[in-house]
């Protein structure tokens, strides 16, 4: 299937049961929720961040916790971590990160949540048990998409401007 997103720039993420897709709106300052039925997407529903450009928000990356039915996006103009109710559509939190951020990703257990800072050469750990950004480690430069390990104890990041892969122990937290 195929459909088009008004404005978007980067951020995609399923509902774990594979119902749902989630797509950044770009300066529209919107998640898109799109159904799937029978294999074609169906616009929804919308979870709005703020009013539309001009206001500088931008979502990029999205991770869910469908089982804590939130969603985490970071955004690429106002430099910040919003935490989302999926109940409600409402936003819960928002955390300046200090720099803008590309993307993230949450650990099995959903205990952890990576995030790939492009403007601070790092990634941030945000627990989502203690709600508060935990750790910092630093990367190559303009860090962006990331992905897990199968054990769940390296995360690979990819570094633009390096052409490099950063790999995180997890455990011990440096490169």
């Amino acid at each position: 299937d195929n459909i088009e997103i008004p404005k978007s720039w980067l951020g995609l993420q399923f509902s774990s049961d594979d119902k749902y897709l989630y797509a950044s709106g770009g300066n529209d300052n919107r998640i898109m929720q799109y159904a799937i039925v029978h294999n074609k997407l169906q616009a929804k529903d919308s979870i709005s961040l703020g009013e539309p450009w001009p206001v500088k928000i931008s979502p990029a990356g999205i991770a869910v916790d469908d089982a804590k039915q939130l969603m985490y996006v970071v955004t690429k103009e106002n430099n910040s971590l919003y935490i989302l109710s999926l109940r409600t559509k409402k936003t819960l939190q928002v955390i300046p990160l200090g720099a803008e951020a590309f993307t993230c990703i949450l650990n099995a257990a959903k205990t952890n949540l990576y995030i790939s800072l492009w403007g601070g050469d790092k990634v941030l750990v945000y627990n989502t048990l203690q709600q508060k950004i935990t750790g910092s480690v630093p990367v190559g430069d303009n860090p962006n998409d990331m992905c897990l390990s199968k054990s769940g104890q390296y995360l690979y990041v990819a570094n633009a401007n390096d052409n490099s892969v950063s790999v995180i122990d997890l455990k011990k937290l440096r490169v």
